[in-house]
C-alpha cells in the first residue's frame, strides 16, 4: 500500500522505517506475516509504503485485502487496487525518479535477455540517461547566456557570450549528439529477440544438440523416448561480423511419427511444442540416423540437420553435426546466425539503446541545435545574430530534452545567470 494512510490503515503508525513482525486480523482469524515499511519521503513512491509478505496462494491474498477494505471503511480512508504502473507513476510525479528511469524500470521488467536488461539499465545508468542530462546541462547553461545578453545588456557586469565560443560549444554539442544517434541500438530491436526451435521425432538428438550450442547440461539426455517433457527455452549468444546476436533457444518434446499429430496423455505435452513451433522465427530440423524426416507446415525458415553424424547412416544432404563429438556446432552457430539476418542485437561498448520516442526527441534537439550554430555562424555583414532566434532555437532544443527527462522550466535557465553575474545588484 502506498499513500498518506498506509500506516495508520495497517495500524503501523508506532513502527518505524524497516521489517517488523505483526498480526492481521482477518475477520476473527489470526495470520503472522511480515510487514516492510518505508516511510515518506525516503520510499520508492515517496509516500508512506507498506508491504505485507504473506504466506499462503491466491485465497490467503484475497482474505488480506478484505480484510484491509474492511478496515478502511471502518476507519473512513480511501483504499483501491493500484493501476498499471501506478506506484513508478507514483515515485516520478513525487520527484524521486526521473522519465527516463520509469522507462528503464518498465523495461527491466519486459526484458527476457540479458541485453535487454542492460539496455534498460543503461537508460538512466551510464547511457541515455547521462547523454540527455549533460545536454540539459549544456543547453541551458547556453540559453541562460544568451537571454543574458538579450534581457539584462543594460547592466554593466553582464557579458553575454561570444559568437565565437558559442559557435565552438555547439558544433562540440552538435558532433557528440551525431555520435551518440549513430551509436545507438533501437530498443525495439533488443524485444525482438528471435526464437530458434529444435524439432524432431522423439530420439532425434535434439536435447542433446541444445546442450551442445548452450556449453552446459541444461536438459535431461536419455534415450527413453520422452525425455523431455515440456518446452525449455535458453538464451544463446552468437558470434556475427556485425557484433553478438543473442537469441532464445528452445528444446520442445519430440513426436512419435512423421506428423505433428496430438496422441493419447501426450497431448498437453506435443500441444506446447506445437505452439512453440509456430511462433518460431527459425526451425531446426532434426533427423537422426535412419530416422523419419518431421513434417512441418509453417513460414518460418527451416534448417535441416543431420543429428548423431558420429553414427553411421547419418543423412548425406543435411548439415551434419554431432553433440557426441561436437562436430559441426561451432559451423552450426555460425550458420544460424547467417538465416537470422546476422544483425546485431547485443549493445557494444559505449553504445546505448532508444526507442523511437527517445530518438525522435533526440533528433529534434538536434535539429535546434543545428538551426541555432548556423544562425550564430551565417554571414550577416554589419548585422549582429538575432540572439532573440538564437535562444528559441536552445528553448525548442530543450522543450525536446524535456520529454526525456522532465520539463525544463524557465526558472531553471535564470538560476544559471543570476548564479554567473551580478544582476540587479
Amino acid at each position: 500500500m502506498s499513500g498518506p494512510d498506509a500506516l495508520k490503515l495497517s495500524s503501523l503508525e508506532a513502527f518505524g522505517r524497516g521489517c517488523h513482525r505483526v498480526t492481521l486480523d482477518l475477520g476473527g482469524d489470526e495470520l503472522p506475516t511480515l510487514a516492510v515499511v518505508a516511510t515518506s519521503p525516503g520510499s520508492y513512491t515517496g509516500e508512506d509504503v507498506v508491504e505485507f509478505l504473506v504466506p499462503g496462494g491466491e485465497p490467503m491474498l484475497a482474505r488480506v485485502q478484505d480484510a484491509l477494505q474492511q478496515a478502511a471503511t471502518r476507519k473512513g480512508t480511501s483504499l483501491r487496487r493500484a493501476e498499471a504502473g501506478e506506484f513508478t507513476a507514483r515515485a516520478y510525479f513525487n520527484g524521486r525518479i526521473g522519465l527516463l528511469e520509469a522507462e528503464g524500470i518498465a523495461e527491466a521488467i519486459r526484458a527476457e535477455t540479458d541485453s535487454h536488461l542492460r539496455a534498460a539499465n543503461l537508460m538512466t545508468d551510464g547511457g541515455l540517461g547521462d547523454v540527455a542530462l549533460e545536454l540539459v546541462g549544456e543547453l541551458t547553461r547556453l540559453a541562460g547566456l544568451v537571454e543574458a545578453g538579450i534581457d539584462f545588456t543594460d547592466q554593466e557586469d553582464v557579458v553575454a557570450i561570444s559568437n565565437l565560443e558559442l559557435a565552438r560549444t555547439l558544433e562540440i554539442l552538435i558532433g557528440e549528439l551525431q555520435t551518440r544517434l549513430g551509436d545507438s541500438v533501437s530498443i525495439e530491436r533488443l524485444e525482438s529477440v528471435p526464437c530458434v526451435v529444435l524439432a524432431g521425432v522423439a530420439n532425434a538428438g535434439k536435447s542433446s544438440l541444445f546442450n551442445a550450442l548452450l556449453g552446459t547440461e541444461r536438459t535431461v539426455v536419455a534415450d527413453v523416448e520422452g525425455t523431455t517433457r515440456d518446452v525449455v527455452i535458453e538464451p544463446l549468444r552468437l558470434k556475427t561480423l556485425g557484433g553478438d546476436l543473442e537469441i532464445l533457444l528452445a528444446d520442445v518434446a519430440g513426436f512419435g511419427g512423421s506428423s505433428l499429430a496430438l496422441v493419447g496423455i501426450e497431448d498437453a505435452m506435443k500441444r506446447r511444442a506445437v505452439e512453440a513451433i509456430e511462433r518460431a522465427d527459425l526451425i531446426l530440423r532434426c533427423t537422426p540416423p535412419g530416422g523419419t524426416v518431421l513434417r512441418l507446415e509453417t513460414t518460418a525458415p527451416i534448417l535441416d540437420l543431420a543429428t548423431k553424424a558420429d553414427l553411421d547412416g547419418a543423412g548425406a544432404s543435411s548439415f551434419q553435426v554431432s553433440a557426441a563429438t561436437g562436430a559441426g556446432i561451432t559451423e552450426l552457430a555460425g550458420l544460424i546466425a547467417t538465416t537470422l539476418g546476422g544483425s546485431s542485437n547485443v549493445l557494444g561498448a559505449g553504445t546505448f539503446a532508444i526507442s523511437e520516442r527517445h530518438r525522435d526527441a533526440l533528433q529534434r534537439t538536434l535539429d535546434a541545435m543545428q538551426r541555432a550554430n548556423r544562425l550564430v555562424i551565417e554571414d550577416r555583414p554589419g548585422l549582429m545574430p538575432p540572439a532573440e532566434l538564437i535562444a528559441a532555437c536552445l528553448r525548442d532544443g530543450l522543450d525536446a530534452l524535456g520529454e526525456l527527462v522532465g520539463r525544463i522550466t524557465p526558472d531553471q535557465v535564470l538560476e544559471h545567470v543570476f548564479a554567473r553575474f551580478c544582476v540587479g545588484k
